[in-house]
């Protein structure tokens, strides 16, 4: 249910409340959250006031000494039925125009209120009205790139050739990773949210002290091979492989991908192989290598 409303109204219900919202039984004037008055003032305010509420929820507080509390209830105004709440009372007075977004799928956040109270033995304060309605997408705290490195991704696989455990020194061993596009899902304050993985650079530290090798690609099979290493002295080595991903996300059933600001690592561990150094003999008749 959408009432229209002027987006001007829209940005003075947020930042400075009406003669009949300072009057409402709902408490004090709404408390300015972030943003300003111009066109995305709106979208500004809906996310900082989201992250506010984030921070609470995750404060890990004893409800019994919380001084704040925040809570989403319909606001008198947003809808043609007058619906009263524990948060906006009993809906004499109204907020002024509003309109409940079409958030292209996601169903949109309800406006948010907040109460305090200066001891955890006073009194709580009347609900205070914080933020309108608004699309988790544009309200919700970003999702970070520690959120993005918290996921489990998959480690890229790894292949070797020649495919044995051991290798002839001087010799390319090629080395070729799998690592293909992941598609995970999280969520966001409750709100599903898809993410999207690509491998970006490929790093390769061969074990024998040589400096790490960085590519963009995977690796190619012999005899188009790209990333390779020769060992220079015979011994038993461990290849590691560190892939670094970058990401993207979107909230379920939304088109918009959002580039996560950062990246996520994973390492892979190939078995320990040895490089041995081939000699070349003369012999009269043919032997095997226990007898040459």
């Amino acid at each position: 249910m959408k009432r229209a409303a002027p987006c001007a109204l829209l940005v003075l219900a947020l930042l400075a409340p009406s003669a009949a919202h300072a009057k409402a039984p709902i408490g004090e004037e709404a408390p300015v959250v972030g943003g300003a008055a111009r066109g995305s003032a709106v979208d500004l305010n809906a996310r900082a006031s989201a992250a506010a509420e984030s921070d609470w929820q995750q404060s890990g507080v004893d409800p019994a000494v919380r001084l704040t509390e925040y809570q989403r209830a319909f606001a008198c105004g947003a809808s043609s039925v007058r619906v009263s709440t524990p948060a906006n009372g009993d809906c004499t007075a109204d907020i002024g125009p509003t309109d409940i977004p079409d958030c292209g799928g996601p169903a949109p956040l309800q406006p948010l209120w907040r109460r305090d109270r200066a001891t955890p033995t006073s009194p709580w304060s009347l609900w205070q009205f914080v933020s309108d309605w608004a699309c988790p997408q544009v309200a919700l705290p970003t999702f970070t790139a520690e959120d993005f490195r918290r996921l489990p991704l998959a480690p890229a696989q790894v292949t070797l050739q020649p495919a044995a455990s051991t290798v002839l020194i001087n010799i390319p061993t090629i080395t070729m990773a799998a690592a293909p596009e992941q598609l995970l899902t999280t969520d966001l304050l409750g709100f599903p949210v898809e993410v999207r993985a690509v491998a970006a650079t490929y790093t390769w530290d061969y074990g024998d002290g040589s400096a790490p090798l960085v590519t963009t690609s995977p690796g190619r099979p012999y005899p188009n091979h790209d990333v390779h290493h020769s060992y220079a002295r015979p011994g038993t080595y461990t290849i590691t492989l560190t892939t670094t991903w970058t990401g993207e996300y979107r909230f379920a059933g939304t088109s918009a991908w959002t580039p996560v600001d950062g990246t996520a690592t994973t390492v892979s561990t190939v078995p320990p192989i040895t490089a041995m150094e081939a000699r070349s003999t003369l012999v009269a008749e043919p032997c095997t290598p226990a007898t040459c």
